[in-house]
């Protein structure tokens, strides 16, 4: 990039969302802060609030970031043929995510304040939920619940995961809880 294109206020913003999400899984949220991010990236605070309101902002910024991002991984893992159907796919991916990147999932989760993060999420729900249909194992009238089921779950698997020290443990559970939901989804628990 050239000094001038380094300089455009779009370059800035994703200078600072770059960095800010290195600094997020530095410290974690609480270190989080627009000074140290304005260090960091060489910038003035005041361009940053150019930006971002505040910590809040640049935190659901961050979440929002967080969530596009998530939504591209489903799309290409549904799109791939590496697993037995789209919905093993999208579950892969998404505790994939989960697990390289447990600081800013876990702020995607507590994003709660910007309403713009949870419209990010339901878009991200949306196509995760879609990787359902047509599966023989999920009746078409229990998708939705079987999709929240999983999602809610994948909440759960990110506190696990984020205070497993052993990323060999974390792996462990991750396939655990793939397993198992295979299961419940296996013609089986029909009757």
């Amino acid at each position: 990039m050239t000094r001038q294109e380094l300089s455009t206020p779009g370059a800035l913003r994703a200078r600072a969302l770059d960095a800010a999400r290195i600094l997020l899984e530095e410290r974690g949220a609480e270190g989080l802060h627009l000074r140290v991010l304005a260090e960091r990236i060489g910038s003035g605070v005041a361009s940053l609030y150019y930006h971002f309101a505040d910590k809040d902002a640049l935190l659901a910024a961050l979440a929002i970031h967080g969530w596009g991002e998530l939504t591209g991984k489903i799309e290409r893992a549904i799109g791939s043929d590496k697993a037995p159907s789209p919905i093993d796919a999208a579950s892969a991916a998404l505790l994939a995510f989960i697990r390289r990147h447990p600081q800013l999932y876990g702020l995607m989760q507590r994003s709660h304040a910007a309403p713009e993060v949870r419209l990010a999420e339901r878009k991200t729900f949306a196509l995760f939920r879609s990787a359902l249909d047509g599966d023989p194992r999920a009746p078409s009238e229990r998708t939705e619940e079987i999709a929240m089921v999983f999602w809610v779950l994948g909440r759960g698997i990110a506190s696990a995961v984020q205070t497993e020290p052993d990323p060999a443990d974390a792996e462990r559970l991750i396939d655990q809880v793939l397993s198992g939901f295979a299961f419940l989804l296996s013609p089986r628990l029909e009757g």
